[in-house]
């Protein structure tokens, strides 16, 4: 019974700090036990104190970092009414710079008059620079590789300069290996705390078993975090596609508006359990030349449910679509259209094996292409064997249309599979073994490793 008074006089506490009474505390308490009933009686009275106003800001350990600046991220209302979730806010602003290798906010001890308490940030600063590295594997989809390397703190002002690069498909079984080079600044508390502005410029090129590319793309945008669970993203866009396909060469080029909502109450991201992720975007474009104008959408949805009384057992499941309205199929970017096939999609169906064939060459014959819609849909049951190892089975199935959705001019296809889970603290290995189950894109045996469940 101590545990259910100490969880009543926490609330009590808690609930007075919500509304501003950050001094609250116990005042006085008279706790009885009687042990021959077994009874436990407690009076305990709080004190709530003033209604207090957040005061300066003081701030230690910032050595490369200008002070205006972390003031800028931290957003800490000062002269407003003492919240401690403002104060949540700030020290979770601060971290998701990445600038930071500790952060604490501490509560000063004494109040300054009239009615204000200081609050003191005590940062411990990252190392400037920072390496990464990535590979995975699919028997069909071949080997990817890539590295980035990032710039912290790059003016004094919590800027982040990202350089990366990565190679895709190597030794796939269809086309040839992608290449993808990148840079991107990044400047956080742009107009608002929650608010980053970034600068990106991409190029990359590729060698699809239809067509080959090179792209180049440049963006300025603005991300926002709403909440611990809701983020968006806007941005402006130019996109350039240099195209050589069956019909010979084309050049597209675009100016578009992507906006992004993402909704994600996952309690992992690399392993969920329980709750959802919600993805959207709507990307209206304007094209130039040859290139049609129109408009791009994109949602993913995916939900977990663990059952059993130590919840070793979890239901997964993701939902993909995607369109462009607007365009015809052969004024739309190539980049913009929707494959199917391999481990994003369908697993057990070679890399973007399933397209549309309904556009043809200078002489006649028909090449595939990706299709103007999407749907894609995937269920995994997880079951955890030990406290290391997990088994997957799972299902995977997709289609794409080259107009409209589950038109005559389009297909699906199918693959399923088992899979291996090793946890790691930085997430599960994954192992899957999958198959063709429908269609007549692919046939034998697949195999994928990576890091993370596959969603």
């Amino acid at each position: 019974e101590s545990g259910v008074v100490l969880e009543a006089v926490t609330a009590g506490v808690n609930g007075w700090r919500a509304q501003g009474h950050a001094k609250a505390a116990v005042a006085t308490q008279n706790l009885t036990a009687d042990h021959a009933k077994q009874a436990l009686s407690a009076e305990v009275t709080l004190n709530p104190g003033p209604r207090l106003r957040f005061g300066s800001l003081t701030i230690k350990g910032a050595e490369r970092m200008r002070e205006a600046r972390v003031r800028a991220i931290a957003g800490l209302p000062e002269g407003a009414v003492f919240r401690p979730r403002d104060l949540e806010r700030a020290a979770s602003r601060l971290r998701r710079t990445g600038v930071f290798k500790s952060v604490t906010l501490t509560e000063d001890d004494f109040i300054t008059r009239p009615d204000l308490l200081g609050i003191t940030a005590t940062l411990v600063e990252e190392k400037r620079r920072r390496y990464t590295f990535g590979a995975q594997i699919g028997s069909n989809d071949g080997l990817s590789l890539n590295a980035a390397w990032l710039h912290r703190n790059l003016f004094g002002g919590g800027e982040r300069l990202t350089l990366s690069g990565d190679i895709t498909n190597i030794a796939v079984q269809s086309g040839g290996a992608d290449f993808n080079l990148g840079i991107k600044l990044d400047r956080p508390a742009t107009f608002t705390p929650d608010t980053t502005a970034s600068f990106a410029v991409t190029y990359g090129k590729m060698n699809e078993a239809d067509y080959d590319a090179d792209l180049f793309s440049a963006t300025v945008s603005l991300a926002h975090v709403f909440s611990d669970s809701l983020s968006g993203k806007a941005g402006l866009s130019y996109d350039y596609a240099a195209i050589t396909d069956p019909l010979g060469q084309s050049t597209y080029r675009a100016l578009s508006l992507p906006i992004s909502l993402t909704w994600d109450r996952r309690d992992s991201k690399t392993d969920a359990t329980r709750n959802i992720y919600a993805e959207a975007e709507v990307k209206p474009f304007l094209g130039f030349g040859i290139t049609d104008s129109g408009v791009r959408l994109k949602a993913d949805l995916r939900g977990y449910k663990a059952l059993g009384e130590n919840r070793s057992f979890v239901l997964a499941g993701r939902v993909q679509a995607g369109a462009v309205f607007g365009a015809s199929l052969l004024g739309t970017p190539r980049d913009y259209l929707f494959y199917s096939g391999g481990g994003g999609t369908v697993r057990g169906q070679p890399y973007q094996s399933l397209g549309v064939s309904v556009l043809r060459s200078a002489v006649g014959t028909q090449f595939q292409t990706g299709g103007k819609t999407f749907v894609g849909g995937s269920v995994e049951a997880r079951v955890k064997m030990t406290d290391s190892i997990g088994l997957v089975g799972f299902v995977d199935v997709g289609r794409v249309d080259a107009n409209s959705f589950f038109s005559d001019f389009g297909g699906w296809h199918a693959g399923a599979g088992l899979g291996v889970r090793y946890a790691t603290a930085v997430g599960p290995i994954r192992l899957d073994l999958a198959a063709p189950v429908g269609g007549n894109t692919g046939d034998g045996m697949q195999v994928y490793v990576g890091l993370g469940q596959s969603f």
